[in-house]
């Protein structure tokens, strides 16, 4: 049978309380902002502890939020009621800056696929 010495235990201890104090926790970060009239946001914040997931909401009449928001209160229900708002489409997410607006972009991929048609459509209208 195996036994631990006392110093052996008071070193495992030490090392399980050094393990729980060093704990470094990634926090989310989230756009945060309200902007009745554009939709977009550059302005970002650090979630708190108890926020788990970032949301964006897009509204009627046209406004826009960005926020920590919680999963579990990640329904239509819940962000009506605590934002009170009747018309709205929302998105909650987990990943740290993902709530962008639903809105799309050109990319550089697509101006580049995009570039040629636009030319021969050109040529052939001439």
């Amino acid at each position: 049978m195996i036994t631990m010495g006392s110093q052996g235990f008071i070193l495992l201890v030490l090392l399980l309380i050094l393990a729980v104090l060093c704990h470094s926790g990634h926090s989310l970060t989230c756009y945060s902002c309200a902007s009745p009239v554009t939709g977009n946001c550059t302005k970002t914040s650090v979630c708190s502890s108890n926020f788990d997931s970032c949301l964006y909401i897009e509204a009627e009449p046209k406004s826009y939020y960005y926020q920590c928001w919680k999963l579990a209160d990640c329904s239509f229900e819940r962000i009506s009621a605590s934002l009170g708002l009747q018309k709205l489409q929302y998105r909650c997410c987990q990943q740290d800056l993902c709530n962008r607006s639903f809105g799309t972009t050109v990319s550089g991929k697509m101006a580049l696929l995009v570039t040629p048609l636009l030319a021969a459509a050109w040529h052939l209208c001439l």
